[in-house]
């Protein structure tokens, strides 16, 4: 079995009929993914000589994914005529020959988009599932050495609403889903953005309505710029027990990361703002002394990229908690990370506002959540989901 093409497949969901277009103002915008309407994917999928295919995403612009995988330098002449069943000598060579302009963010996207498709291709060529082929061995420790057959998600509510009435809407929506952990996020005169005692009332409405027995993260999304003025509301919420407090500094100040987490005795998150492989991860780690490291599944590397991290962080004591936002092909190769990660508790799971197809059926079978809050790691082979070709065919356009 060889690989003969690496298809980028660019799709969009503009619900609500409004024209929108990509703000660089994270209050406005997340990811290239506008709020206001439309959901922006860009799936990866890689075809073989056997008819067997892979899928992968990417967090990024689709013309630039497309761009890296299909220019005179890009990724598809690297691996086409490849064995794809040789996973990681693949991604070494994609890593290797990219070096001089990549090595990092969105060519690393790119390339882990292919990854996860490739070890895709390879479950579905023994009949595998995904997490049986990836394990990885972590240091000693207390966990079974088999893969767990049900892992939890948390998920993230965002936006969260114009106000508290409407961030009591969409929580409820996501416990009458199951989830037994939510996140709610940094917005325009709520969280983050007007005082701490908005900060105080905000937390402490998610808490009510979540009760005692669920888990509230927060994303700050970078909002605070100093350690001062993040300790302030972290010690005013501390009392309403957040699970961990994601991003509550600018990406880059990693020196005042390790001061706010010898600061607090709240868990401190990130890695979901453009950090990409272990090598990133290695210095909020040492550096800054995180107490949850947060890799995307559609942007750190890949799989095994993110096992590598993950097996880091469990040196440190840290958790490794994957980010995807409302990327579903993330959602599906966490779900395999998770099986075999003994200190990932939890990864990230979508609710679309508005809803969308994008993220609720572009794969098949649909995610389903149990009434504990877990969900079944799949044994079928693969990563075991398909995409939809009504959905893919309906939302298709070319890359931009």
């Amino acid at each position: 079995m060889i690989i003969t093409k690496v298809e980028t497949i660019a799709l969009r969901d503009q619900s609500d009929g409004k024209v929108t277009s990509w703000n660089p103002s994270f209050s406005e915008s997340k990811n290239y993914q506008s709020i206001n309407g439309a959901y922006d994917i860009t799936i990866v999928r890689v075809h073989t000589d056997e008819g067997i295919t892979g899928i992968g995403q990417c967090e990024a612009p689709s013309l630039v994914i497309d761009a890296i995988i299909r220019s005179s330098q890009g990724l598809e002449l690297l691996i086409v005529g490849e064995d794809p069943t040789n996973v990681q000598r693949l991604w070494q060579k994609m890593y290797n020959s990219t070096g001089v302009f990549g090595r990092r963010g969105v060519v690393i996207a790119a390339i882990g988009a292919i990854e996860t498709a490739l070890w895709d291709i390879y479950g579905k060529s023994v009949g595998k599932p995904v997490h049986e082929l990836i394990w990885k061995s972590f240091t000693t420790s207390a966990s079974d050495v088999e893969p767990l057959e049900r892992v939890t998600p948390y998920a993230t509510v965002y936006p969260p609403g114009a106000d508290l009435e409407e961030l009591e809407d969409r929580l409820n929506q996501a416990i009458s889903k199951g989830l037994k952990a939510v996140k709610i996020e940094e917005w325009p005169g709520q969280f983050g953005n007007v005082d701490t005692d908005t900060d105080v009332m905000v937390v402490e409405k998610a808490r009510s309505i979540l009760g005692p027995k669920r888990d509230l993260m927060i994303d700050v999304q970078n909002r605070w710029r100093d350690v001062g003025q993040a300790l302030e509301t972290i010690n005013a919420i501390e009392s309403f027990k957040p699970y961990f407090v994601e991003a509550p500094l600018p990406a880059d100040n990693i020196d005042g990361y390790r001061k706010l987490v010898k600061s607090t005795n709240v868990r401190i998150a990130a890695g979901d703002w453009g950090f990409s492989t272990r090598h990133e991860f290695a210095d909020l780690l040492i550096r800054g002394s995180l107490d949850v490291v947060q890799p995307s599944a559609v942007r750190a590397g890949g799989m095994h990229e993110i096992l590598n991290i993950a097996e880091d962080a469990y040196r440190f004591g840290s958790l490794c908690i994957p980010h995807t936002w409302c990327h579903v092909v993330g959602v599906a190769a966490q779900i395999h990370l998770a099986a075999i990660a003994p200190n990932m508790p939890y990864f990230e799971f979508p609710i679309a506002f508005p809803k969308s197809d994008l993220v609720e059926n572009l794969l098949e079978p649909k995610f389903e959540i149990s009434n504990d809050g877990s969900m079944l790691v799949p044994n079928r082979p693969g990563l075991g989901f398909d995409l939809d070709d009504r959905v893919v065919s309906e939302y298709r356009v070319d890359p931009y």
